[in-house]
C-alpha cells in the first residue's frame, strides 16, 4: 500500500511541475500544440512518450546518485567547466520560468478578477515561500492536493465542451486552424517535451535521490506521463471548440470558464492558481537547493529569487510563454542530448 502511495505522489509531483501557468492557463498548449490543427493529438502522443523515457530515467540517476539538487548529477556526468555551465543554464531556464509563473499570477489576477496585477505577484511570493518552510515534503504535499483538482476541471470542461458545444465536430475541423503536418509541428512538439523535462530537472533528480525505490519511480513515472498527455489532450479539445477567438486571450482557459456558472470560474480561478503555486514552489525548491545548502541560506536564496522575479514579471505573460519558453526549449533539448550522449558515464 505504501508503494501505491508513493507511486502516486511521484506521478503527482511530476504533472504538478510540468503543469505551470502556461499549461493550466491553456496559453502553451495553444502556441506548441492546437494552433497546427488535429495533428495535435499526435504530436501530443510523441510528447507523452518522451515524458515517460526521460522522466524516469533522471528519477533513476536521482537514486543511482543519492541526489540532492541536479548539480549532483552534472558534476557526475560531465568535466568541471561544463558542469559548471551546465547548472548555470539550468538555473536560468528555472529562474526564467519562475518570472513567468509569477507573471501569470498577475494576469489571472488581472484578467479574470479585475485586480491589479502586482496583487497577484506579491501572494504568490508569499504562498511560495511559506511552502518552502517544508521542503520537498511540502512539495509533495501540495501537488498530491492540487494535481487531482486540475484533472478534475479539465475532465469536466472537456466533457462539457463534448455535450454542448459539438466539441467533436471541432475537434476534427477547427475554425479559423488550418491543419498542418509538416517539420514545424513535430519540432515544436520536441521543444514543448524538451523544455518541461528539462524544467523539472531540478525536482525529478532529488526526488528520485530521495524515493530511491525503482519500481516506485518506473511507475510513478510513466503514470505522470500518460496524466500529461492526456491532460494535454482534454485542453486541445477544449480548445478547438472556441476557435479562433481563443487565441486572443492571455489564459484561453480562463475564457472558456468564464462560459460556465460563477461557481465553476471560481473554482477554475483556484485550481489555477494552485498549479502556478506548485510549480513556483518546485522551481524555487530546485534553485535554492542548487545553490545553498543549509535551511536558513535556502530560505534566504528563495526570498530573492522571487523578488528579483515578482520585478521582472511585469514584462507579461504572454510575451514570456512566447519567446522565452521557445528559447529555452532549444537550450533543455541541447542540455538532454548530452545527457543522452553521456550515457555511458552513467552505467
Amino acid at each position: 500500500m505504501r508503494s501505491r502511495w508513493l507511486t502516486l505522489q511521484v506521478a503527482c509531483v511530476y504533472i504538478g511541475t510540468v503543469v505551470g501557468a502556461g499549461f493550466a492557463s491553456g496559453r502553451e498548449i495553444y502556441q506548441f500544440f492546437a494552433q497546427y490543427g488535429m495533428v495535435a493529438y499526435a504530436s501530443i502522443g510523441l510528447v507523452t512518450l518522451v515524458f515517460a523515457w526521460l522522466g524516469y530515467r533522471l528519477m533513476a540517476l536521482g537514486a543511482k546518485l543519492g541526489a540532492k539538487s541536479f548539480r549532483d548529477l552534472t558534476t557526475y556526468v560531465f568535466p568541471p567547466r561544463l558542469a559548471q555551465a551546465m547548472d548555470g543554464v539550468v538555473l536560468v531556464m528555472l529562474f526564467g520560468t519562475t518570472v513567468a509563473m509569477l507573471a501569470g499570477t498577475g494576469e489571472l489576477f488581472r484578467e479574470r478578477l479585475g485586480l491589479p496585477f502586482s496583487l497577484g505577484v506579491v501572494i504568490g511570493i508569499a504562498v511560495t515561500m511559506w511552502t518552502m518552510m517544508f521542503g520537498m515534503n511540502g512539495l509533495l504535499k501540495v501537488n498530491t492536493l492540487i494535481v487531482p483538482s486540475l484533472t478534475a476541471f479539465v475532465l469536466f470542461v472537456t466533457a462539457h465542451t463534448a455535450l454542448f458545444r459539438n466539441g467533436f465536430e471541432h475537434a476534427l475541423h477547427p475554425l479559423g486552424i488550418t491543419n498542418q503536418f509538416g517539420l514545424p509541428v513535430w519540432l515544436n512538439a520536441l521543444l514543448y517535451a524538451s523544455l518541461n523535462i528539462g524544467l523539472s530537472i531540478g525536482v525529478l533528480v532529488p526526488l528520485g535521490g530521495q524515493i530511491r525505490s525503482r519500481k516506485v519511480l518506473s511507475q510513478g513515472a510513466l503514470l505522470g506521463a500518460l496524466g500529461l498527455g492526456g491532460l494535454l489532450a482534454c485542453v486541445a479539445f477544449s480548445l478547438f471548440a472556441y476557435m479562433p477567438q481563443i487565441g486572443e486571450y492571455a489564459i484561453p482557459m480562463g475564457y472558456i470558464a468564464a462560459q460556465f456558472p460563477t461557481w465553476l470560474t471560481a473554482l477554475f480561478i483556484a485550481v489555477l492558481f494552485g498549479e502556478i503555486y506548485s510549480t513556483l514552489v518546485g522551481n524555487i525548491y530546485s534553485m535554492a537547493a542548487t545553490v545553498a545548502r543549509s535551511r536558513r541560506h535556502v530560505l534566504l536564496a528563495s526570498l530573492i529569487s522571487l523578488v528579483a522575479a515578482g520585478l521582472l514579471s511585469h514584462f507579461g505573460f504572454r510575451a514570456i510563454v512566447a519567446y522565452a519558453y521557445t528559447a529555452f526549449g532549444w537550450v533543455s533539448l541541447w542540455f538532454l542530448c548530452m545527457l543522452v550522449m553521456a550515457r555511458a558515464r552513467l552505467r
